[in-house]
């Protein structure tokens, strides 16, 4: 059993809990915060239980010993005998009203008893109906049928999170095979798209069926659906289905180009090359009756009289143009950022001491990390006031003597009230090196309130950044209602950055955004939100969120030298 497998045990039981005992407030966080520790946690639980057994398990800071020996049931037996008992006491509708994102318990609770709906259709019709208008208000039923649509339109698709790890995985023993030429997986992954359905991969190859024999029998496959001659598809124990399709060296770059690019990009192609005489299909481009083969997408690109256009860039908003006008931008990368500015320590939510902190930092060869936990205001456990600011202070002076490579910089993320106020006093913010300012309550206020709340906290001269700009949450939480380009132009006539955050349910601001806004002038920052060392890892989904924004090096502030940076907040502040 994977760590993703069980930490969705544990917050299922964490969602019982709360349907059952809302008052059991401790043992509920104990394991929602159980299981966002396993699930991110770098080393397979199976793989330390085999170590010292329970003993391992417990020394996972968060994991107790009642929820080490949960998980040790788990990997022995795949079940939990706990998990059946608590289920048995509620009721299965309630169970089926919380996968709906929006619902908590509480109101899964009130949709049974008080509107009697018996599942998520009957409680679609009901609303519909005017049913549950004396329950509900109309805000409130707008949020829940916007939450049944998004749950419908994301059954089947994955994270990008959870499809790379295993995508990159099979094609990484794809290459190992002898005969192999070259492999990659294409589609919406290859875009970096947010989340996707299946996982498709093409390889080069003059013995496709050695490879697809071979292919079938890699680790990790618990279903062979089809096996042919050139193709197969098969389903992997994370329930996603991987495709491979084996195609000819000569024929390789046409193929992977084709099943790259979105439908609306290879159109696109297709119409230019049609002015010029030629016709492109995944065999190659055709002139008259010959057909011009290509081994990569470099070579047919450049036979189109383009430059190579980046896998995430094809979406058929202005890249062929761009490309045929040598006009590209050069899109940032991962190698290119030079700290994170959004990372939660243990003196608010956070699972890293600052000392911890700072050294994961330097494993990424960071010049500077910025601790930035939740002000008290948010209601966040341990959450800083004036006083505790302070203290951490002194800390942060302590470890950075310990730790002279890196730059400990000193950040809150202080929240944006209902009527665009932060909640720390400015004489505070004034002594901090960078401030980011986020929404974290009241989502569904009118677009004008929205649009103005957040233009309140960018022209405050002491927020540096507005953290994941839209709110959204995907799967669980639509983005607020923005005037966005009203919200940009107050960005770039403050010089407020805007956040890009690399959180896997997050990848907020979204891309067509992010172009938007860099159109307007603005600038960005792309952090990870780390509330634990794993979280850093994240960033390379943040640099894709970027990169299919159109964003450049010089678009990122954390992509400046730590000087740069500095000068650069101290100018916008004056």
């Amino acid at each position: 059993m994977t760590n993703k497998e069980i930490a969705k045990i544990l917050f299922q039981i964490a969602e019982i809990l709360e349907l059952k005992n809302s008052s059991d407030r401790f043992r509920i966080v104990a394991y929602e915060k159980a299981a966002q520790i396993v699930e991110n946690y770098p080393i397979e639980m199976k793989e330390l239980y085999v170590r010292e057994g329970v003993k391992s398990l417990v020394e996972v800071p968060g994991i107790g010993q009642s929820i080490a020996e949960k998980i040790e049931e788990l990997l022995k037996t795949g079940k939990l005998k706990y998990l059946t008992e608590i289920e048995k006491d509620v009721p299965a509708s309630q169970m089926k009203f919380i996968k709906v994102p929006g619902i908590g318990p509480k109101m899964a609770i009130k949709i049974a008893t008080e509107l009697k709906a018996k599942d998520i259709e009957d409680l679609e019709v009901k609303i519909k109906s005017g049913e549950a208008d004396e329950i509900f208000k109309e805000k409130t039923r707008n949020n829940i049928l916007r939450g049944i649509e998004i749950s419908r339109k994301l059954t089947g698709r994955m994270l990008i999170t959870d499809a790379l790890p295993v995508a990159e995985d099979f094609v990484k023993r794809i290459k190992e095979i002898d005969g192999v030429k070259d492999a990659n997986f294409v589609g919406s992954l290859r875009r970096m798209k947010e989340t996707i359905g299946d996982i498709d991969i093409v390889a080069a190859s003059s013995e496709p069926k050695k490879i697809i024999n071979e292919y079938i029998a890699f680790p990790g496959i618990i279903h062979i659906v089809t096996q042919g001659e050139a193709k197969s598809t098969i389903i992997h124990r994370q329930g996603c289905q991987l495709d491979l399709e084996i195609v000819s060296e000569a024929e390789y770059g046409s193929l992977l180009q084709h099943f790259t690019g979105s439908k609306e990009h290879n159109v696109a192609l297709r119409t230019y090359a049609q002015t010029k005489g030629m016709s492109v299909s995944e065999h190659g481009v055709k002139i008259g009756e010959k057909l011009h083969t290509f081994k990569t997408e470099k070579e047919l690109y450049n036979f189109l009289g383009m430059d190579f256009i980046p896998p995430e860039l094809r979406e058929n908003r202005g890249e062929i143009a761009a490309a045929l006008n040598h006009r590209l931008p050069v899109l940032v990368e991962v190698s290119d950022i030079l700290g994170d500015l959004h990372v939660h320590s243990d003196w608010s939510d956070g699972n890293m001491s600052i000392s911890e902190i700072a050294l994961a930092a330097e494993k990424l060869n960071y010049e500077y990390i910025v601790i930035s936990d939740h002000t008290v205001g948010l209601g966040i456990a341990n959450g800083l006031d004036e006083k505790r600011l302070e203290e951490r202070q002194k800390e942060i002076e302590i470890v950075q003597k310990d730790h002279p490579r890196i730059k400990i910089l000193s950040s809150v993320e202080v929240n944006i009230k209902a009527d665009g106020s932060l909640d720390i006093q400015d004489w505070m913010l004034e002594k901090l090196d960078i401030v980011t300012a986020s929404v974290h309550t009241s989502f569904f206020q009118e677009k004008e309130v929205m649009t103005d709340r957040l233009i309140k906290a960018i022209s405050n001269s002491h927020v540096d950044i507005i953290g994941h700009p839209s709110g959204r949450v995907i799967g669980q939480r639509e983005p607020y209602l923005v005037n966005w380009e009203r919200v940009f132009k107050a960005c770039s006539e403050y010089k407020t950055v805007l956040e890009i955050s690399s959180f896997p349910n997050r990848l907020d601001l979204q891309d067509y955004l992010c172009q938007q806004a860099k159109n307007l002038g603005v600038k960005f920052a792309i952090n990870t939100d780390a509330h634990q060392a794993a979280h850093l890892q994240l960033m390379r989904y943040g640099v894709s969120v970027a990169r299919r924004g159109w964003l450049e090096k010089k678009d990122i502030i954390n992509t400046f030298k730590l000087e740069d940076l500095l000068r650069w907040v101290e100018l916008r502040e004056n």
